[in-house]
C-alpha cells in the first residue's frame, strides 16, 4: 500500500474510557469517533483505528503486575491476565457496535490471539496485512501478549502498534488522539499551560506519570511519535474530544495541536 492511501489513528484509553473508574466507556467519545471515521470513508480515506485500554486494561493491569511478565509467586496472576483480555475484549466489541451503528464495516485483530512479542518487538500475523487491503477498517488495540519466551507474557501498548505499523505499511500520516490536553504541553503541570504546536524532534520536555498506567504514558508516546516521523509519516498529537481538528489536520488544514518536526 503506497503511504498516501493511509492513515493510522490512535485513540488513546483515556479518551475513550473514564480512566479513574473499572471498565467505564466514555460514549460520547466513541460515538464522535465513529462520526470521525464515517466521514473519513466518505473522503475514500484508509484508516487504520488503533485503541488503548484505559479503565479496561490498566487498573487491573497494574493489580497483577502484568507489565513485569509472569511471577511465580504471585497469586492469581494468570487469572487476571484473562481478565485484562476479557475486558479489552469487551471494550472494542463495544467499539464496533457503535462502528457498525454508523454503517462502518470493520475488521478486528485480537493481538493476543494472532502474534507474539513484547512492545515493539510483536510480530504482526499475515492476517492483519489481508485487514489493511481489504475494504473493511481495521481496528487494533493495546494487549497483554506471550513474548517470544515461551510460557511468558508483556504489554503491547497503542503506542507501540503505531510505530510496528508505520514500520510495516509507511502511512502518510499517524495521528495520536489524546484527552486532557490540546497536544503537548509546555507546562504538563499546569492547568494553563500552552500547547507547543511545533515539536522537533529531541526537544526535552517535562512529563508527568498518570496514575494506573501501565504502558509509558506521554514519554512513550512521544518516543513513538517521534519515531513514525523519522520513519517518514507525518505525525500529529491532537485533542481527540475535538474531532474537527482531527479532520482539518488530514486534510491540511490548520488545527489546533502539536505538529512533529525534524
Amino acid at each position: 500500500m503506497m503511504a498516501t492511501d493511509l492513515i493510522i489513528i490512535k485513540f488513546g484509553g483515556s479518551l475513550i474510557t473514564d480512566k479513574s473508574k473499572s471498565c467505564t466507556p466514555n460514549i460520547d467519545a466513541i460515538q464522535k469517533i465513529c462520526k470521525l471515521v464515517s466521514k473519513l470513508n466518505s473522503l475514500e480515506k484508509k484508516v487504520i483505528i488503533v485503541h488503548g485500554a484505559g479503565s479496561y486494561g490498566h487498573i487491573k493491569a497494574k493489580k497483577w503486575r502484568l507489565s513485569e511478565g509472569l511471577i511465580p509467586n504471585l497469586k492469581n496472576q494468570l487469572s487476571g491476565l484473562n481478565e485484562v483480555r476479557e475486558d479489552m475484549k469487551t471494550l472494542n466489541d463495544l467499539i464496533v457496535s457503535y462502528m457498525k451503528e454508523n454503517s462502518i464495516d470493520v475488521s478486528t485483530y485480537r493481538p493476543h490471539e494472532h502474534g507474539k512479542g513484547i512492545g515493539i518487538n510483536y510480530k504482526f500475523s499475515k492476517l492483519f496485512d489481508e485487514m489493511v487491503t481489504s475494504k473493511n477498517t481495521p481496528i487494533v488495540y493495546g494487549d497483554v501478549v506471550e513474548s517470544d519466551c515461551e510460557g511468558n507474557f508483556g504489554i503491547l501498548s497503542g503506542d507501540d502498534i503505531c510505530e510496528i505499523l508505520t514500520r510495516r505499511y509507511s502511512p502518510k500520516h499517524v495521528i495520536f488522539a489524546i484527552d486532557g490536553a490540546d497536544g503537548i504541553l509546555e507546562d504538563p503541570k499546569s492547568n494553563h499551560g500552552s500547547i507547543i504546536k511545533k515539536y522537533a524532534l529531541g526537544t526535552k520536555i517535562n512529563t508527568i506519570d498518570v496514575e494506573n498506567d501501565v504502558t509509558g504514558g506521554m514519554k512513550l508516546k512521544i518516543l513513538r511519535a517521534s519515531n513514525c516521523l523519522e520513519l517518514g509519516s507525518r505525525v500529529s498529537i491532537i485533542n481527540g474530544n475535538y474531532i474537527e481538528m482531527i479532520l482539518n489536520s488530514i486534510l491540511g488544514l490548520d488545527y489546533l495541536g502539536t505538529e512533529f518536526i525534524l
